[in-house]
């Protein structure tokens, strides 16, 4: 099983001093921002220790044949194959968690919407995942290259905006009915 603490330490560590020099250099702190901003980069980094992170240090020589078996160029593929699984936790893993991956970073992206557009922030989501599957493609060979993963891993970004979008609208709706009710 794969051991969270390694990326999360170094996270934490790099996450600190970055954030101490924005302080330093522009003398402004808020709290919320700093939420926004934390929450918004361990989404990156939690996506990047689960897509890149689990490397083995020695492969085996009897595993390099096998390496490369994993690629699946042909759209739904491995989405058909995981829901035919005779077990209910396969497809929870497979699809459910390419979306679940994605979907903090599409709503932790859309707080930056004065800068990012919902299209953009989708399109973004396809090229981190793009990005992702190519570096394992061609940088770690036991890892596989699904475009299933590209697909769901762009719907889970897409939904975190909607997410976003949905609770901004509510957000909105409840400051406006606190406001009449304060002026009635």
């Amino acid at each position: 099983m794969f051991d969270f603490k390694v990326p999360l330490i170094g996270f934490v560590v790099i996450w600190v001093l970055f954030r101490g020099i924005v302080y330093i250099r522009k003398r402004t702190f808020s709290v919320k921002h700093e939420i926004i901003h934390g929450l918004f980069a361990f989404s990156l980094a939690f996506i990047y220790s689960v897509t890149i992170f689990p490397f083995p240090f020695y492969i085996y020589p009897h595993l390099q044949e096998e390496m490369y078996a994993g690629i699946n160029l042909i759209p739904l593929a491995s989405i058909r194959q995981s829901l035919h699984h005779f077990y209910w936790l396969v497809p929870l893993r497979n699809i459910g968690g390419n979306i679940a991956l994605f979907i903090p970073f599409g709503f932790f992206a859309s707080c930056y919407s004065s800068i990012l557009r919902p299209k953009t922030i989708v399109i973004v989501g396809f090229l981190l995942s793009l990005c992702i599957e190519i570096v394992q493609l061609f940088f770690i060979p036991f890892r596989a290259f699904d475009v299933d993963d590209i697909l769901l891993n762009t719907f889970g970004t897409a939904i975190g905006v909607l997410l976003f979008r949905l609770l901004d609208r509510l957000m909105v709706k409840t400051s406006r009915a606190k406001q009449s009710n304060y002026s009635s």
